[in-house]
């Protein structure tokens, strides 16, 4: 195992899946898709839900490719090529072992969430793991440095984290309780050049935030049916919460923790006398981990949080450093690591194949075939009944439909009614998270969703228009159907209904 047979693996299994996702596939799912809409134009924020890092990093990008999904794809894997990257330096600084670095780095193929459910799902997830490793390798070049440019760069790190997801900062506070664990880590720690460190990380993502105080009614709602969906009962909720939370631990960490448990039973019990030079940073790792578990504990208590994801889990990325870490202090032999680097390379051949066979029975199964779904044919059918440019509102209960539209309509204004679907705020202040109307965008304005026998999207479709676009919806106006054979569905047909409005395009 070296660097470079890493590089070329991780190369080969980005590129195949990259491919794969722009080519073969049709739609994306709701964080692909809303991505898309939020590169529209820039802002601080796309709304209460993430911070906007990933976002205005797909801005710059998106000129590459155009108002195209695979411009999401492309910045997502950029990402995770820098997060990797990030985790093998710091598995060397840690380590002092280039081939363990190199195991380390390889071993996110082996995380589900990040090597497989990534590719399809998940944007600033992905984000804030890149932030994360960001953070401690800046951290360990600042304890090699100690001089008023590493603090600057961990400032900044700072300001990447909170721009990313806002379960960095969880993770921040808990590297910053265990470095009071340690002599040399808390004199950085206390050394007046991180309160520095820190002003730049407040000061550069304080836009962000002043934007999140002032909409903090919107992103209250949004916490509460994110977070507590189960009602008042606080006993069912503390017990619902903690479930989650070790549930989404395992989950995150599998397959990946059993091939670490049985390559290297010793790297969980005591380290041993054998100890290695990553003892320290072994230490602050389990702190760090430790103080996350804690703090999400005391959350879940405190917020009566009965929801928590796996992708929450995202923070998590460094774990394979520390049991590696571990394992190199208790001593092992070069056969469980051989034996885990094979099973880590037959990974990194059956994932993209995976990807392959997702394409081909996706659609047989009972699933919603989000990546199949005929958006070009869909998209003619809407020329030839009247609209080709305006405004585009599109539902997310079903699918995520105004996304995937943009590309066939990249001059058209598109509205998605994720997170605008809550009951909102009587102070929502729809100017600064609906996008302005583009000077060519005279067109008409369409609203779109997945039928529901009993009509409640019709009428969810109708109602937000009129309040979030000032539209005003004739009570006679049509319903109409599309429907068109998912792409390889072998027969299987894919329905929407639609509103079709005359106006100057911005539906008043």
């Amino acid at each position: 195992m070296s660097p470079r047979a890493v590089l070329v693996i991780w190369a080969l299994v980005i590129g195949a899946i990259f491919l794969m996702r722009s080519l073969l596939f049709t739609g994306a799912d709701a964080d692909d898709a809303e991505q898309l809409i939020c590169m529209q134009q820039w802002a601080l924020s796309c709304g209460p839900r993430n911070p906007p890092l990933f976002t205005w990093i797909g801005i710059i990008f998106q000129p590459l490719f155009g108002p195209k999904i695979a411009a999401v794809i492309f910045v997502k894997f950029l990402i995770i090529g820098g997060c990797l990257f990030l985790l093998y330096r710091s598995s060397r600084l840690v380590l002092q072992d280039r081939a363990l670095a190199a195991l380390v780095a390889l071993s996110p193929i082996g995380i589900y969430y990040f090597a497989w459910d990534a590719s399809f799902h998940y944007t600033h997830s992905v984000m804030v793991s890149f932030a994360v490793c960001l953070s401690f390798y800046l951290l360990l070049v600042l304890e090699r440095r100690r001089d008023l440019l590493g603090y600057i760069l961990f400032g900044i790190s700072i300001a990447v984290g909170a721009l990313s997801k806002f379960n960095y900062l969880l993770f921040l506070g808990s590297l910053l309780i265990a470095m009071t664990a340690d002599r040399d880590f808390r004199r950085l720690l206390l050394d007046g050049r991180m309160a520095l460190a820190g002003g730049i990380g407040v000061l550069l993502a304080s836009p962000y935030y002043v934007w999140l105080w002032n909409h903090r009614a919107w992103a209250t709602a949004l916490a509460k049916d994110r977070f507590t969906p189960g009602g008042p009962d606080h006993a069912f909720i503390n017990l619902a919460g903690l479930g989650d939370l070790f549930q989404s631990v395992l989950n995150f960490l599998l397959p990946l923790v059993v091939f670490l448990l049985v390559f290297f039973p010793r790297a969980w019990g005591r380290a041993g006398a054998r100890d290695a030079v990553s003892a320290r940073y072994r230490r602050l790792l389990e702190l760090t981990f430790l103080a996350m578990l804690v703090m999400t504990l005391v959350g879940v208590f405190a917020f009566d949080a009965s929801r928590i994801r796996s992708h929450y889990m995202f923070v998590l990325i460094l774990f394979p450093l520390l049991i590696v870490a571990r394992a190199q202090a208790a001593g092992t032999s070069p056969r469980p690591l051989n034996l885990y680097a094979s099973v880590l390379v037959a990974l990194a051949v059956i994932v993209p194949g995976g990807v392959a066979v997702k394409y081909v029975i996706d659609p047989l199964r009972g699933s919603k075939a989000y990546y199949h779904v005929p958006y070009a044919v869909l998209s003619q059918k809407l020329r030839d009944a009247g609209f080709t440019q305006g405004t585009i509102m599109g539902d997310s209960l079903g699918y995520p439909l105004a996304g995937n539209f943009l590309p066939y309509f990249p001059d058209s204004r598109i509205v998605n009614l994720l997170d605008l679907q809550l009951e909102l705020p009587k102070d929502f202040a729809k100017t600064r998270t609906i996008p302005t109307t583009s000077p060519r965008a005279d067109g008409k304005c369409l609203l779109l969703w997945t039928p529901y026998p009993d009509g409640f999207r019709e009428q969810v479709m109708i109602d937000r228009a009129e309040r979030l676009l000032d539209a005003t919806i004739p009570h006679d106006i049509p319903v109409h159907s599309l429907t068109a054979a998912f792409q390889n569905g072998h027969g299987r047909t894919f329905t929407l209904e639609y509103i079709l409005v005359p106006g100057t395009g911005s539906c008043r």
